[in-house]
C-alpha cells in the first residue's frame, strides 16, 4: 500500500514536471531560431512565468514575417523593456493602463507627440 502511494506521488510529480516544463520552456529547450530572435531575454528567460514566456514565444513565431523595420523595433524594445528595474517597468505598467482609460482623441494626442520626440536628436531628447 505503502509503496503503491509513492509510486503515485512520485508519478504524479514526474507528470506536474513534465507539464511545468512543457508550458514554460527553459532556455536551453528553445529551438535556435527562437533563441536568436528572444537574445535580450537569455538573461531573465529561465525566470519568467509561463505568460510572459508564452507572449515572447508569439513574438518569435511572428518575427520571420516582420518587416526588418518591425523586427529591429521588437530587437530595440526587447533589450529597453529589460534593461528597466522592476519599479521602473511597473511605473511604465501604470503609466499604460491610465493612458488606455484616456479617450481615443486624447490617446491619439500622446502618440503624436511620441512620434515628434522620437524626430528629435538625441541631444535634444534630455531636455
Amino acid at each position: 500500500m505503502a509503496r503503491s502511494l509513492a509510486a503515485a506521488v512520485f508519478w504524479s510529480c514526474l507528470s506536474l514536471s513534465a507539464l511545468s516544463e512543457a508550458g514554460q520552456p527553459s532556455w536551453e529547450k528553445l529551438k535556435p531560431q527562437q533563441r536568436e530572435v528572444l537574445a535580450p531575454l537569455a538573461e531573465e528567460w529561465n525566470d519568467m512565468d509561463s505568460a510572459k514566456k508564452k507572449k515572447w514565444l508569439g513574438i518569435a513565431k511572428r518575427y520571420p514575417e516582420m518587416t526588418p523595420s518591425e523586427q529591429q523595433r521588437a530587437q530595440l524594445r526587447m533589450r529597453d523593456w529589460y534593461s528597466l528595474t522592476p519599479e521602473q517597468r511597473e511605473l511604465v505598467r501604470e503609466k499604460y493602463k491610465t493612458i488606455k482609460k484616456l479617450p481615443p482623441d486624447k490617446r491619439r494626442e500622446i502618440k503624436q507627440k511620441w512620434r515628434e520626440y522620437e524626430q528629435l536628436p538625441e541631444a535634444g531628447k534630455g531636455q
